[in-house]
């Protein structure tokens, strides 16, 4: 295997046996959702980490289920399955306190054909029974190690134990301080938003090539926020895809939806360039407004991507048509949003998204210059006498693009005035995609 690549670690279990816990403490944050709700995790979750100088990449599991009629339950299996494919080590979870189930038996079943299998007794203790340890050692994995995922007991055991495993599979990773410190200026973060079932998952496995999320017409499938990171056109790119935005006054604090939300919002935060996706079908509605405005209130790009026009059949052109007319309505505060028409299912237009997505990150970076900031100013000033008031406009930063305005006496300017403003710098200077930011100096 090559040195550049982690070690991937996949943690299986039934439900609600402390995989997620587990997940977070070996990464050491709270990456996977962890609630007493079984089932919490869907996808498989990916996160990086190190120890004793080697590289691991730990994937949490939704669990191995029983036989299910459940459309959203055997995505879910087949997700697992592929975690479990693509493992070198894989970790199976059970809890030391309910005993070994039926289930437990079931999982260690599936995986006797898998060899490198470590047995986690979770949820154990430093007051344990060893002989209330017998009916795991009967599962028939050789390797077992004790822990407590909530307090952190023997978790160092654990990754000593798979470091040793990874040594006996000839795995000879080492962190490299030069791939690590990467230089990042090539990147671009993504983040794919929108309501419930609006196609993110399926826009992803499409950019993907591969099924890395699971996919369905079950709304809110997607319950963790997680990264992807691939090559285009010679750009480095890392998207993250997340679960379905509903509105805040419909979540309950603490639930799984709740913890969900909250790490959607911090994908907005965490990218730079924000595709949103809406149903072809069902267009723009005002929860859809309320989060746009959100991600223009943080400073990052946004792509409008309309999906499932597919589903439009031999009437395309002419809902592409209706759709345009509705978006320019819908969207009139922010004009400069560039709109695409995708469908992720048939992958139309998606090689075209991702030169977006490239074409609109490069525009957070313009500079503009301070001649043209007062050829900007003077025109504007020729076209509409009531912003005489301004006496500068200064280019501040980019990324986003910030320009700061000097005023008579400090006059607070009015909000049509620097409307007024941003559509005259956007003549010249586009920021197709971008939010404009003017501020009084």
């Amino acid at each position: 295997m090559s040195n550049s690549k982690p070690i991937i670690i996949a943690m299986v279990g039934r439900p609600n046996v402390g995989k997620s816990t587990l997940f977070n403490r070996l990464i050491k944050k709270r990456q996977a959702i962890e609630t007493d709700e079984a089932g919490t995790t869907r996808d498989r979750l990916y996160a990086d980490t190190t120890w004793r100088g080697r590289r691991y990449k730990l994937v949490d599991t939704a669990g191995l289920l029983k036989k299910t009629n459940d459309i959203i339950d055997e995505e879910t299996q087949e997700s697992t399955k592929i975690a479990l494919q693509e493992a070198d080590i894989i970790l199976f979870l059970v809890n030391y306190r309910e005993g070994v189930t039926e289930h437990d038996i079931h999982i260690s079943r599936s995986l006797k054909k898998m060899q490198k299998v470590i047995l986690v007794v979770n949820k154990c203790d430093s007051n344990f029974d060893e002989e209330k340890l017998t009916p795991f050692k009967r599962l028939g994995v050789p390797k077992m190690v004790l822990t407590s995922a909530i307090s952190g007991r023997n978790t160092g055991d654990l990754m000593d134990e798979i470091g040793s495993m990874a040594d006996s599979i000839g795995y000879l990773n080492e962190d490299n301080s030069d791939s690590s410190n990467q230089d990042k200026t090539d990147t671009i973060t993504v983040s794919l938003l929108g309501r419930p079932n609006a196609g993110k998952s399926t826009l992803l496995n499409s950019i993907m090539g591969e099924k890395k999320m699971i996919a369905s017409s079950v709304a809110g499938t997607t319950r963790d926020s997680q990264d992807f990171e691939f090559r285009f056109m010679g750009q480095r790119i890392i998207i993250c895809d997340t679960a379905g935005i509903k509105r805040k006054s419909r979540v309950k604090i603490g639930s799984a939806d709740g913890y969900a939300l909250l790490r959607s919002y911090r994908a907005i935060r965490d990218s730079e360039v924000v595709v949103y996706l809406v149903d072809a079908k069902e267009g723009v509605v005002s929860v859809d407004q309320s989060i746009l405005g959100e991600v223009i209130s943080q400073g990052r790009s946004i792509i409008l991507a309309v999906n499932k026009i597919d589903t439009w059949g031999e009437e395309r052109e002419r809902e592409m048509v209706r759709s345009i007319e509705k978006l320019r309505q819908d969207l009139n505060f922010m004009p400069w949003l560039p709109v695409i028409y995708i469908s992720a299912t048939e992958k139309d237009n998606i090689t075209s998204l991702l030169k977006q997505i490239i074409s609109v990150h490069k525009e957070r970076f313009t500079e503009v210059n301070e001649e043209d900031c007062q050829n900007i100013l003077t025109e504007a000033k020729e076209r509409n006498s009531q912003i005489h008031y301004i006496k500068s406009l200064h280019f501040f930063r980019n990324n986003p693009a910030v320009f700061k305005i000097a005023t008579k006496k400090n006059k607070k300017p009015h909000f049509s005035h620097l409307r007024y403003l941003e559509n005259r710098i956007r003549e010249a200077f586009p920021f197709r995609g971008c939010p404009i930011y003017i501020d009084l100096d």
